[in-house]
């Protein structure tokens, strides 16, 4: 007698996950700038709760991809920004505020897995999952293989931590999203 696991939920939206540093805020300052990002001065708790002072680049093409994306998957932010990232990010870049988040820790990638996933995996159960992140493991692209085999579409989208989220990623993601 052999079982198989039931396929993805097909009823459900499929999910795209979302990281923040890296991604909509790149890592070279000079470099945003030029790329046209706009510089947001944050002074509020960090990850580790302790209080932080600092400047987030952010661009306002990022505002309009991503409501894109999110007429075809649900938006969940997967960052060490948590619940900030829905109070403080969204409305700067004109988002909802009500988009969910996985609640993970700072901690990037340890024994070759990015350690949100080891959060964002059991949260997002068999629906499909699109992951923008600017750090992946070796072994990150092994698992996500092993949910494709078992019936769950699976992306593991890197985005360039220098130049931070581009059209093409988000075109791949909607391409990667109308193939479903």
């Amino acid at each position: 007698m052999t079982s198989t696991r039931p396929l993805a939920h097909p009823e459900l939206p499929p999910i795209v996950a979302l990281d923040v540093d890296g991604v909509l805020n790149p890592a070279n300052p000079a470099h945003a700038a030029a790329l046209g990002y706009q510089p947001h001065r944050y002074d509020g708790p960090g990850p580790d709760g302790q209080h932080v002072t600092g400047t987030v680049w952010l661009h306002p093409d990022h505002g309009p991809w991503l409501r894109e994306l999110a007429e075809h998957a649900q938006p969940v932010w997967c960052t060490s920004w948590n619940h900030l990232a829905a109070q403080w990010i969204a409305p700067r870049l004109d988002l909802p505020t009500t988009w969910p988040h996985i609640p993970v820790h700072a901690g990037g990638v340890r024994f070759g897995h990015q350690s949100k996933l080891s959060v964002l995996y059991p949260w997002a159960m068999r629906r499909a999952l699109a992951v923008l992140d600017d750090e992946f493991g070796g072994k990150d692209p092994t698992t996500a293989d092993q949910r494709i085999r078992d019936g769950v579409p699976t992306l593991l989208h890197p985005v360039d931590p220098y130049d931070g989220l581009r059209r093409a990623d988000i075109d791949t993601v909607l391409t990667w999203l109308r193939r479903l």
